[in-house]
């Protein structure tokens, strides 16, 4: 399985260990780089700092697309996290938490 993240450094040091294809954009780069990422993978990670630098209709689309699989997920350093999906779920099923 061909696993892509795009990361800051820091997070991409154990993914690089674990196999995959890392990818190190600046900020400016993310949409291109995701865009290289979900051709190339069957997973796609994002950081959630780095999904916050994608066009929203760009990042909806490869959220919603299938195949790859494409996730935001948090960094390391816990800059910025990702969307709390099973809250989300919950509120718009009137499940309480």
């Amino acid at each position: 399985m061909e696993l892509a993240v795009l990361a800051d450094e820091l997070t991409a040091v154990g993914w690089r260990l674990a196999g995959a294809k890392v990818f190190l954009p600046a900020h400016e780069n993310v949409a291109a780089c995701l865009q290289t990422a979900l051709q190339q993978a069957q997973v796609v990670l994002v950081t959630a700092e780095l999904a916050a630098a994608v066009p929203l209709e760009q990042l909806e689309a490869a959220l919603i697309g299938f195949p790859p699989l494409t996730l935001v997920i948090p960094d390391l350093r816990h800059i910025r996290e990702p969307a709390d999906l099973e809250a989300q779920a919950r509120r718009a099923l009137g499940v309480p938490a």
